[in-house]
């Protein structure tokens, strides 16, 4: 797999255009990381009174449940609707710039998007393939957390 660390950052946006037998390698040794940090965590959790392995069944269930929530949130563009409705709730107006390209444009003006756009951009998400492989994680977790505490059951 390619070293992240040694690719321009040009380099790093054309990555996810590999094709998936390239990137694989990648995701499963994230996964795995992830898997070792949540049953580090369910470990800690359970030195107190619950038993070990529901401590750790439970915490890979809500590693799970994390990453459902992370990725449906980034793929279906909830993100940038929210921080939209953010904006306008806090009074937020749209610039005062028609066309915010323009070279004559203050720099903090560019800055400033309007939440009503944000709002548009978000119900029309571009495919966003992070996010589904961190639900496809999501569901991993779960499947292995639900399995771990059918096994101690």
């Amino acid at each position: 797999m390619t070293d992240r660390s040694k690719l321009p950052a040009d380099a790093l946006a054309r990555l996810d255009d590999m094709p998936l037998r390239e990137r694989f390698p990648e995701y499963l040794a994230v996964f795995g990381a992830g898997l070792g940090a949540a049953i580090v965590v369910g470990l800690l959790i359970g030195v107190s009174s619950v038993p070990l392995g529901d401590a750790v069944g439970y915490t890979i269930v809500m590693f799970g449940v994390v990453f459902l929530l992370a990725g449906g949130a980034s793929g279906g563009g909830y993100t940038n609707m929210g921080m939209g409705w953010i904006g306008s709730f806090f009074g937020s107006r749209p610039p005062a710039h028609g066309d915010l390209q323009g070279a004559d444009v203050p720099k903090r003006e560019k800055a400033r998007v309007d939440p009503r756009e944000r709002l548009r951009r978000g119900l029309r998400p571009a495919a966003n393939q992070r996010a589904f492989w961190q639900v496809i994680a999501g569901f991993g977790y779960v499947a292995v957390g639900i399995a771990l505490l059918e096994v101690v059951s």
